[in-house]
């Protein structure tokens, strides 16, 4: 923890299991004070349509996801900030599992993450693998997954 309490990284995708981490973090930084540092990963690799190779898509398609999600970010992060939460926004580019497992945590001196379970499948996880897992192997900090509620609806 910090002086001033622990800094918390939360993954946003858009999602009600990133919801849930949300809230989760929120309630922590209210009992025990802190930062929280919400980060949206815009994963370039789904915007790549030929095997092997970088993106394949126009500047302005990427552009505008990165726009969106500014959006969203902050439209999550102002109500926080009135209620007198410290919330940073943050929104990269590359792979989420590296992002959110290595990068963000060194940049931000991260000490909890805190995820959303996904309600994907088992087939799914198979093949796109999942960010939750890769996160919790090779995190250097406490990683905290939250269970979705909407997840036991699936």
């Amino acid at each position: 923890m910090t002086e001033n309490g622990v800094r918390i990284l939360v993954a946003e995708d858009g999602s009600s299991a990133a919801h849930a981490a949300l809230e989760r973090a929120v309630a922590i930084v209210k009992d025990r004070g802190g930062v929280i540092d919400l980060l949206h990963v815009i994963d370039t690799r789904q915007y790549s349509v030929s095997l092997g190779e970088g993106a394949d898509v126009s500047g302005k398609v990427l552009y505008n996801a990165e726009q969106r999600a500014e959006v969203a970010l902050t439209d999550m992060a102002e109500p926080l900030r009135k209620e007198g939460l410290q919330v940073n926004i943050h929104l990269r580019f590359g792979s989420s599992r590296s992002v959110v497992a290595y990068d963000a945590p060194k940049d931000y001196a991260t000490q909890l993450i805190i995820l959303g379970r996904s309600s994907k499948r088992l087939v799914s996880r198979m093949f796109i693998g999942s960010v939750a897992g890769f996160v919790v192997e090779n995190a250097p900090c406490d990683v905290l997954i939250v269970a979705n509620p909407e997840a036991a609806a699936d």
